[in-house]
């Protein structure tokens, strides 16, 4: 499993230095997918029902597991170039409760602010979504960016199915969320971007 907090103070410490980032590459969309789909499968994250959208000027495309074409009506309302549908065993196991997914931990509040939603069908700016009964979606601009969300969303899970084993989970102050997630958009995601853009 990959240690999130030490991947992104690495980016963080290498976005100081203006060094560029390595996996915000621009990839010709069969590439980005099997990008996506090797990181997901080295995290535990693919299954059959992985669906993987890349997008690119006019072209989007829509990829199961295996790398077949497919349609999917959970992609209808995403605008980012990248987003993955799946779902992990802590994931699929959380969204059978239909609840959103509170920030417990502070890469999510960073990522997503206060909360993940559980819906049916994708809707709105999230950056994550719970699906129902099924697993996740995530949504980012560059590969690295939605395996990091994927893994983050998986490790909330785990942290919502493990608490109660041991003793009580402690959700952050939604306004704390709110503003550890502004100073992730105005600072490192706005970094991350202008290097992704500079690579093209």
């Amino acid at each position: 499993m990959v240690d999130v907090p030490a991947v992104l103070l690495s980016t963080f410490e290498r976005l100081r230095k203006d060094e560029p980032l390595p996996d915000t590459r621009p990839l010709p969309l069969m590439e980005a997918f099997e990008a996506l789909r090797d990181a997901l499968k080295e995290q535990g994250l693919l299954d059959d029902d992985t669906l993987i959208m890349l997008a690119s000027g006019e072209n989007r495309i829509i990829l199961d597991a295996q790398g077949n074409f497919v349609t999917s009506p959970l992609f209808k309302n995403i605008k980012t170039p990248c987003a993955v549908f799946s779902a992990g065993p802590c994931t699929r196991e959380f969204a059978q409760r239909g609840e959103a997914l509170r920030a417990s931990l502070d890469d999510m509040a960073q990522l997503f602010g206060a909360r993940v939603p559980c819906v049916k069908v994708p809707h709105g700016p999230a950056g994550a979504y719970l699906i129902k009964d099924q697993g996740f979606l995530v949504t980012g601009r560059f590969p690295a960016e939605v395996v990091a969300a994927a893994i983050l969303v998986e490790k909330a899970c785990r942290a919502e199915l493990l608490a109660p084993k041991i003793g009580q989970l402690h959700y952050l102050n939604p306004a704390l969320c709110a503003a550890e997630h502004a100073v992730y958009l105005a600072s490192y995601s706005k970094h991350e971007r202008e290097a992704n853009d500079g690579l093209r």
